[in-house]
């Protein structure tokens, strides 16, 4: 009798499998008919604590969604419009469930699309009633923008970039993005690169010009629930002019670096000391360079800190002539490589760049040739500083032609705040069984505005030079 009744209890599980088949298959049969549509009422949510400093870029910082689910032949479509911060979007979802014995898999598609606009996002999705979960394949394909373009010109509107005016430029930007959560990393796990490709730029910065040509960069990022991990950023671009100079095949490597700072408050409360962590990020260039006036420019170090930037760039090889001209008040000719040491600070409350402790100096055992189409302007500035008339004439025979052993270009502070410039010059001219040994130093004083934009003009005004003269004969 108890073997009997054994069997009859074991009996049972064929009836409860079969109730369970039954109910599963009415929920799948009936589902669709009770959702062929459904809408739901609008919702808003506000998205501030997300934008963090980026807030004022926004006229308004909220979602709202309106949204519909509907059934059709293989699953369901949900349908969401509403506006996100400034602008109309589209939201469009497409579920196909799968029931299992003890649980569901979901797999769908989503589109999001600003409206008249050319920004269009996809991705594809799985999830189960375990709680695993995986975004595949999320992706904004290649997309042309510019400054004409109705999101960036909107946010350009509210954003004012000092000392930046008649922007113009465009290029190309895709973005591919995964994550997943499953029971081996029970944690969101993800990644993400953006792509940027044929960015063309021109601007004014204050009244100087700006062009780049062709500029690229890749950025990517892994993380971990609330760890990130960017990797480097590495920018390059085929042509950049500014200032009257052109840097070809720029290229850079930008690591973002992340400390966590923590701040102690002694204030007195009923619970002692608080602390606080804060999360700073900064960046930080391992490397950069271009080539520039037919030679090679390096950056040697980088420091941004809160009040100002600076950058210590290296020269190696640089054509003479390609940096003369540059000059205001030179007018003519020079050859020879140089090398040297250019630091640029750029003082960001004050929105300028300062340049110390700059120099520029011929390779020894080099020589090069200078010449000088008009030197007056360069002699009566001797002369002012009192240079005979016979050493003027001579001196001003010798820059038609020089072949220098020595050319050195130095550029440093004094203590009245005014910049010095010093130039070096130790050669000879020869022509016609003449033969004129010239050993010269000479020092301008001038503010730095006037010698980068005025040159020898504002110099001459300020009738302040000093100068050693080699003998001549």
């Amino acid at each position: 009798m108890e073997e009997k009744k054994i069997k009859r209890k074991r009996r049972i599980w064929p009836w409860v499998l079969l109730g369970l088949t039954v109910t599963f298959g009415t929920l799948i049969v009936l589902t669709p008919v009770f959702l062929v549509s459904h809408k739901f009422d609008t919702q808003t949510f506000d998205l501030s604590p997300y934008l963090g400093g980026a807030t004022n870029m926004f006229e308004s910082t909220t979602a709202t969604v309106d949204f519909s689910i509907a059934s059709h032949y293989d699953g369901y479509r949900v349908v969401a419009n509403g506006m996100l911060l400034d602008w109309p979007y589209t939201l469009k979802v497409d579920v196909v469930p799968t029931f299992r014995l003890f649980g569901v898999d979901v797999t769908g598609d989503v589109n999001f699309s600003l409206d008249d606009t050319p920004w269009r996002l996809w991705a594809r999705f799985s999830a189960s009633s375990s709680g695993d979960w995986r975004v595949e394949d999320a992706r904004l394909d290649a997309t042309t923008f510019s400054e004409d373009d109705p999101v960036i010109r909107q946010i350009l509107s509210r954003v004012q970039i000092p000392a930046v005016s008649n922007l113009v430029f465009s290029g190309e930007v895709a973005v591919k993005a995964t994550a997943e959560r499953t029971k081996k990393v029970p944690v969101p796990k993800w990644s993400a690169s953006c792509k940027l490709t044929n960015v063309a730029l021109s601007c004014l910065v204050g009244e100087q010009p700006v062009v780049v040509e062709n500029m690229r960069l890749k950025a990517s990022a892994l993380g971990i629930a609330d760890y990130v991990d960017i990797m480097p950023i590495r920018p390059r671009a085929e042509c950049i002019m500014a200032s009257g100079f052109t840097l070809s095949n720029v290229f850079a490597t930008v690591h973002v670096e992340e400390h966590t700072i923590t701040l102690t408050n002694d204030t007195a409360s009923a619970t002692g000391p608080t602390t606080t962590n804060v999360v700073e990020r900064m960046l930080m260039v391992s490397e950069a360079g271009a080539s520039c006036c037919g030679g090679d420019a390096r950056l040697y170090s980088f420091v941004n800190g809160k009040k100002m930037l600076k950058a210590t760039i290296a020269l190696d090889g640089v054509d003479a002539g390609a940096v003369l001209k540059h000059l205001k008040g030179f007018n003519g000719e020079a050859s020879g490589r140089l090398h040297g040491k250019l630091p640029i600070t750029y003082l960001k409350e004050d929105n300028r760049f300062e340049l110390k402790y700059t120099y520029l100096h011929s390779v020894p055992g080099e020589t090069g040739r200078l010449k000088l189409f008009d030197a007056k302007p360069f002699i009566d500035n001797m002369a002012l500083g009192g240079m005979q008339q016979e050493d003027c004439d001579n001196l001003s025979k010798a820059l038609t032609d020089l072949t220098y052993d020595v050319f050195k270009l130095s550029l440093y502070p004094e203590e009245d705040g005014r910049q010095a410039l010093s130039v070096k010059l130790v050669g000879k001219y020869e022509h016609d069984m003449i033969t004129i040994p010239v050993s010269l130093e000479i020092t301008f004083h001038s503010n730095l505005d006037s010698l980068l934009k005025e040159g020898l003009k504002a110099i001459r005004q300020k009738k302040k030079i000093t100068n050693k003269l080699g003998e001549m004969k």
